[in-house]
């Protein structure tokens, strides 16, 4: 008897032919709906990481960015010339480059001491609302002196 994770025997849930064991915590799915899920999660991680850039400069502020694409193959922009120390950068927000050229955000985890920090440009946009973070507000505000606002936030009422 063969390997229940690899033999492909088992008709997927949606019927769309035979299905596999993807591990955790994908189950059984065929080709098609292991390949959607896939691409849904990276799109979602996408949209919450900001990589979702089509062009190398941001769509608001027409600032240009340095465009890197990300381990799943979304595309995010990182400020260009600007690679703090990780510990002044707040957590989540700490991208590397690797040695392959794909960005990856090291989430919670500290990047390696080797490894230079980048930041997302959308922190820093000067048609964003600027950051509560010192040093992310220092280079919001520096970027605000370098173009004009084509797509200013809101104007705060209250």
């Amino acid at each position: 008897m063969g390997d229940y994770r690899t033999t492909p025997t088992d008709a997927c849930p949606a019927d769309h032919g035979p299905a596999r064991d993807r591990g955790q915590p994908f189950g059984r799915l065929c080709d098609l709906c292991y390949s959607r899920l896939i691409n849904e999660t990276d799109n979602r991680q996408a949209i919450e990481e900001g990589a979702t850039a089509a062009l190398p400069h941001c769509p608001d502020c027409e600032l240009r960015q340095d465009r890197y694409k990300t381990g799943y193959d979304r595309y995010v922009l990182l400020e260009p010339g600007y690679e703090p120390p990780p510990h002044t950068v707040p957590v989540g927000q700490r991208w590397i480059v690797r040695a392959d050229g794909r960005a990856v955000n090291t989430g919670d985890t500290e990047p390696p001491l080797e490894a230079v920090c980048r930041i997302p440009h959308r922190l820093v946009c000067p048609c964003g609302p600027p950051p509560t973070h010192p040093t992310l507000k220092a280079l919001w505000d520096y970027n605000s002196g370098l173009t004009p606002c084509f797509n200013p936030p809101a104007a705060e009422t209250g």
